[in-house]
């Protein structure tokens, strides 16, 4: 038997079944490089206003970043202009980040469901929930960039 109640407005039914998590964790101990695949994860209504939050409220910053030239692992963030200058081969990663939602969506209920999911991801049920499925120890963390978010995301413009 598991305690993931807090994560029923969330997550699946399926998903926090002790079989299904049983399950999970024996394919992400299965696995060379650990990871797992989890489909249809998120409740519908949640991930339906997720959607319309990231698909037409948020607003997003693209980054752009160059493999290393020092013979280092770390790579190094460009301008646009530099990274469309540089050779296809030394082009690492391109990415939107989000940056604040539209001003005319400061309050929707879509931005609500983002910030809410951030909140339920710092969670010690979430936490429990990620450890169950991987066998590995989360410890306590908290996001400063997802309370910033909640900052910027709130305030009035």
């Amino acid at each position: 038997m598991n305690d993931f109640n807090a994560l029923t407005t969330w997550v699946q039914p399926q998903h926090l079944a002790t079989s299904a998590i049983d399950g999970y964790r024996a394919d992400f101990e299965s696995r060379t490089v650990h990871m797992l695949h989890i489909t249809d994860f998120l409740k519908v209504d949640k991930v339906t206003r997720l959607a319309r939050f990231f698909g037409q409220e948020a607003t997003f910053n693209q980054i752009y970043g160059l493999y290393a030239t020092d013979g280092g692992i770390k790579g190094k963030r460009v301008s646009a202009d530099g990274w469309r200058a540089a050779d296809k081969g030394s082009r690492w990663y391109t990415y939107g980040l989000l940056a604040d939602p539209d001003p005319r969506f400061r309050f929707s209920p879509n931005l609500i469901t983002c910030l809410d999911l951030y909140r339920v991801l710092v969670t010690s049920a979430f936490r429990a929930y990620v450890s169950a499925l991987t066998g590995l120890p989360l410890g306590d963390f908290k996001s400063c960039s997802y309370a910033n978010a909640a900052w910027r995301f709130s305030r009035t413009a």
